[in-house]
């Protein structure tokens, strides 16, 4: 198992979304604003089933902000905001964003796993893709109930075992082809990496066998085997996750597909709109709106 400070010192490195948009850096506006628009136009229902306007008014903690996209939206809709991150870098960034578009929030460098706050402090707790990659799991689902008031609600988005991307991509495609360059001989791999050097991410180190860990956690971030730690979930263990929550709504999503999106034709839009039916029963978010009672 991974420490805490692997997990921090990769995502130190590798803040998600900061690779598409790193030849944007001398304009720092742009930069941000260039992923907001991948952002949006991957996920365009995102914002909408995150349903950012219930932390109006209220004293709302996100957990884990990367680059800051949904801390972003959570102040536009008036949230009292406490940013929170494992990385310094994503707060830092986080914080740019905001002295950009002059917004308030406070910002601070802390675990998931080990909340520096009071029982009952937030009225509303956000966290998307942060505490499936934390090594006890389980102690930051905990620390968000303890640090949630009685009435207060949270959402949280893991990764969804019950999903075409898992079974599909993950399970079958990526973890074939990990299989086979783990297996073939280096005379007969070497040529293929040359052609796919990005493909090397993949390899496990020299003596170490590959296991079904390494696939989940190469195909759920860019890093490949860089990546210490993924963890994924059913609606069910989601809700043994968080046992002591109550009044579940699960909303699963995944990214659409630019081409069809580009594409007015009718059967583009008819299988766009089978995409659509697709991600939302078997989708990779598994979004979990909750109440403490």
């Amino acid at each position: 198992m991974p420490s805490l400070t692997e997990v921090k010192n990769y995502w130190n490195t590798h803040p998600a979304g900061y690779a598409e948009v790193k030849h944007l850096q001398q304009d720092r506006l742009a930069f941000f604003d260039e992923r907001d628009r991948q952002t949006q136009q991957l996920y365009p229902r995102l914002d909408d089933e995150y349903e950012f306007a219930r932390a109006k008014n209220k004293l709302t903690l996100e957990l884990g902000c990367g680059m800051g996209y949904n801390a972003q939206r959570l102040a536009q809709h008036g949230a009292r905001l406490v940013v929170m991150d494992l990385a310094p870098n994503a707060v830092r960034l986080t914080r740019e964003r905001f002295t950009l578009h002059q917004l308030p929030a406070q910002f601070l460098i802390a675990d998931a796993e080990h909340l520096p706050f009071n029982d009952e402090t937030f009225e509303m707790i956000f966290s998307s893709g942060v505490i499936h990659h934390s090594p006890n799991t389980q102690a930051a689902a905990d620390e968000i109930t303890r640090a949630l008031k009685r009435g207060g609600e949270s959402t949280v988005m893991i990764y969804h075992r019950d999903s075409i991307w898992f079974w599909w991509d993950i399970t079958i495609k990526l973890g074939g082809l990990m299989l086979a360059l783990n297996t073939l001989p280096n005379f007969l791999r070497e040529p293929i990496l040359q052609r796919a050097p990005r493909w090397r991410d993949l390899i496990t180190p020299k003596g170490q066998q590959l296991r079904f860990n390494d696939v989940i956690r190469s195909g759920t971030d860019f890093g490949g085997l860089q990546n210490p730690l993924s963890r994924v979930y059913t609606k069910q263990t989601a809700k043994k996750l968080f046992h002591q929550l109550t009044a579940f709504r699960f909303v699963t999503e995944f990214h659409t597909y630019r081409p069809f999106d580009q594409n007015p034709s009718a059967l583009t839009t008819f299988i766009r709109t089978f995409i659509d039916w697709a991600n939302a029963r078997w989708g990779w978010f598994l979004i979990i709106h909750a109440r403490k009672s």
